[in-house]
């Protein structure tokens, strides 16, 4: 087996192997107040509303989603307005319910991985043809080393920004 071929399964198997990071004992399935949720209502509207339940009664859920304005795995700011910061739903409006399951870093890891690994070997494969008679042969030499630089790239990245797991739940009465 040659270097590179060691190399390449040693990178599969780190990425397959990434410890899922910071997972919640929070499987109950049951959202109470302070729990963090993700609550579809289209008949609202059409994204999906994250926050933190800050209370609940049979009617009604409000939400504050002071934390959760993200973009890209990054957190924007808090929103200090408290009519832009609070939502409030009614339960009836609710068409799915989930809960946060504490953060993630294997899917990401390995959609950053894999995203990689397909722009390094385009990149790194097409950036090293010669200019004159480029063939098959040629984007093939080169392409596996930018597989490796790229999933590694991709790997570290997607590891770094993260995801989150949700965990069906209903409301706690």
């Amino acid at each position: 087996m040659s270097t590179f071929q060691r190399l390449s399964l040693g990178l599969a198997m780190a990425v397959c192997a990434t410890p899922l990071a910071g997972q919640a004992a929070s499987d109950s399935g049951e959202a109470r107040i302070g729990s963090r949720v993700r609550i579809m209502a289209p008949s609202v509207r059409r994204d999906r509303f994250i926050g933190r339940i800050d209370s609940l009664t049979d009617q009604r859920v409000v939400l504050d989603t002071t934390g959760e304005r993200r973009s890209f795995g990054f957190e924007t700011g808090p929103v200090l307005v408290d009519s832009y910061r609070r939502t409030a739903l009614q339960l009836a409006d609710v068409e799915r319910l989930e809960v946060s399951g504490g953060r993630t870093t294997r899917g990401s890891t390995i959609r950053g991985a894999l995203w990689g690994i397909l722009a390094g070997t385009v990149i790194y494969g097409v950036g090293n043809l010669p200019q004159v008679n480029a063939g098959l042969d040629d984007f093939a030499k080169y392409a596996p080393v930018g597989a490796v630089i790229g999933g590694v790239v991709g790997g570290i990245v997607g590891y770094s920004l993260g995801g989150e797991r949700w965990v069906p739940a209903r409301f706690a009465r």
